[in-house]
């Protein structure tokens, strides 16, 4: 009787913890559409030495990942935010906000309070392996992110401006102008399907960016940007575009999204600036 009593007091336990989680992804999938931007005055983004495709090693570290209790917990998160972030709350969120998932600072963060955008290494279009970190080396970084058509276009009005397109013909201009500073995009297709889309566009994107762009435009899978790393770069959003300022150490120092406005792009370029100076310091 008592081997009886306690297989039901488990049962009844596991049962209660599992009517908990659902009702925290029902929790999660009535959460509304976002009315107005997410307004960023404090630094954001991971901890240092965050590195995305590092992967387990041994059969003891594949069933880890597989079967442990923090991977089906990490599995059932993800669930959570795929219900939560429906297309409908995406589209909603973006209309809403006009793009502007969330408004930029005042001014670009501190080097020692800023937090890090994380590492990962994938082919580019020059179909090498290309560490993230090492393009960072002597550079001040401007980081595109976009999953999308809408996205794209977002990212693209801020370097396309008063008959100048710094992405395409005028790069070497900006190059210039600014010598420590470069362009990097990360393009992340929603789907399998728009990734062998993207992948077969491939040499028409060679032939549209200029050559000193292709080893600094990555076409990477959904999986290696897990939901609760785009939550912490403010960049799970799909129908948007982001801008990230990323300094010489993997700092996120500045950063936006939507389609730029006037001020914006003033702001932007200032920070860029200030960047730079603060940069050409630290050599002398």
């Amino acid at each position: 009787m008592m081997a009886v009593y306690r297989y039901r007091t488990f049962s009844t336990s596991v049962a209660h913890l599992k009517s908990l989680r659902f009702a925290e992804t029902i929790k999660e999938a009535s959460k509304p559409p976002l009315t107005e931007s997410i307004k960023v005055s404090k630094p954001f983004g991971v901890e240092r030495g965050t590195v995305l495709n590092h992967k387990s090693s041994g059969f003891g570290g594949l069933t880890h990942e597989l079967f442990s209790s923090e991977a089906k917990e990490r599995r059932q998160k993800r669930l959570d935010h795929d219900i939560a972030h429906s297309p409908f709350y995406e589209s909603k969120s973006f209309n809403n906000t006009k793009g502007k998932i969330f408004t930029p600072p005042i001014s670009f963060f501190r080097s020692d309070k800023s937090k890090y955008f994380p590492d990962f290494s994938s082919s580019t279009l020059t179909k090498k392996s290309q560490s993230f970190y090492e393009l960072l080396q002597n550079k001040i970084s401007f980081v595109r992110i976009y999953s999308t058509v809408s996205g794209e276009k977002c990212a693209d009005s801020y370097f396309d401006r008063d008959g100048k397109n710094y992405l395409k013909q005028d790069y070497a201009e900006m190059v210039q102008r600014y010598p420590h500073s470069q362009i990097i995009d990360i393009n992340i297709p929603q789907s399998f399907v728009k990734g062998l889309f993207v992948k077969l566009a491939e040499s028409n994107l060679r032939a549209q960016l200029p050559n000193e762009r292709h080893n600094l435009y990555y076409i990477v899978s959904e999986s290696l940007f897990p939901y609760d790393i785009k939550q912490k770069m403010l960049c799970d959003n799909t129908c948007s575009g982001y801008i990230y300022l990323v300094d010489h150490q993997g700092r996120i120092r500045w950063a936006t999204s939507g389609s730029a406005n006037d001020s914006e792009v003033e702001l932007m370029w200032k920070c860029l600036k200030g960047l730079e100076k603060e940069y050409a310091s630290l050599s002398q």
